[in-house]
């Protein structure tokens, strides 16, 4: 060893790989490594065996006895004897194509055609007087006027000014009334009255707005407070009762089976 670093350099020296001690074995493959399976040559492939199911699958599929290939050309070749037939009357009906209905109405072109009739057409008096737009008299409204209301006259006819109405009439005028136990929503702002303001709760009123310690509840508890006694168990209803308590004849309905 101290020849061959006499000869090379440091770095080839480092570049040489690290050789392997003495007496060393190489690791396994796995733990569960069998010595007898080295001996065996893993180096020839296996020979496939097909049964004879997997040979039937990989037969092409045959084809259909009635399958009938491609024409070898798109011209068919007719029979003379085809063309010189005559078509029978019920052929030649249901070759006929389907007719439209008698009401049938074509879409109509995106311009309208409009005939030489219609264009040398020429409108009645009546046309003429419906197609003007309505005109409304001026106003009679004064000289330097301020718009007062009292600048035009009435056109309101002297009868109906001086014309009274029947009884009926007033009475359908007049505004409905509320009801006599009709009272208005209070204001949102109670008004409080002084003596109100001024008043001082009793004794009684102060112990009732007190509340309830916790060994006051423990002792006010009842457990028995729902608890039905033997008498109510056993007690029967009056004659009234029962008659109270059954359901009314007209609301009482047969259950559907």
């Amino acid at each position: 060893m101290e020849t061959v670093s006499t000869r090379l350099p440091r770095v080839e020296l480092l570049s040489h790989p690290k050789g392997l001690p003495d007496g060393f074995l190489e690791d396994r493959r796995s733990v569960y490594w069998d010595n007898n399976l080295a001996k065996k040559d893993y180096c020839s492939t296996t020979k496939p065996k097909l049964t004879r199911r997997l040979t039937e699958l990989t037969q092409p599929k045959a084809m259909h006895r009635e399958y009938i290939g491609d024409r070898p050309t798109p011209i068919w070749s007719i029979d003379p004897t085809i063309l010189r037939a005559t078509p029978s009357m019920r052929t030649t009906s249901l070759a006929r194509p389907k007719t439209a209905h008698v009401d049938y109405h074509p879409p109509k072109p995106v311009m309208t055609a409009v005939p030489p009739a219609a264009l040398r057409a020429r409108a009645s008096d009546r046309l003429g007087s419906l197609a003007r737009h309505k005109t409304y008299p001026p106003l009679l409204i004064m000289e330097n006027s301020v718009w007062d209301w009292g600048e035009w006259e009435s056109q309101i006819p002297p009868s109906a000014l001086t014309a009274t109405t029947s009884g009926r009439v007033d009475e359908l005028a007049r505004n409905k009334q509320c009801h006599s136990q009709y009272k208005p929503p209070r204001n949102v702002q109670w008004q409080m009255e002084r003596s109100t303001l001024s008043a001082m709760a009793t004794e009684r009123v102060k112990k009732l707005a007190q509340a309830k310690s916790r060994n006051e509840q423990h002792e006010d508890y009842d457990p028995n407070a729902w608890k039905v006694s033997k008498a109510a168990q056993h007690a029967q209803a009056s004659q009234r009762l029962g008659e109270l308590a059954t359901p009314i004849a007209r609301k009482c309905r047969a259950k559907k089976t």
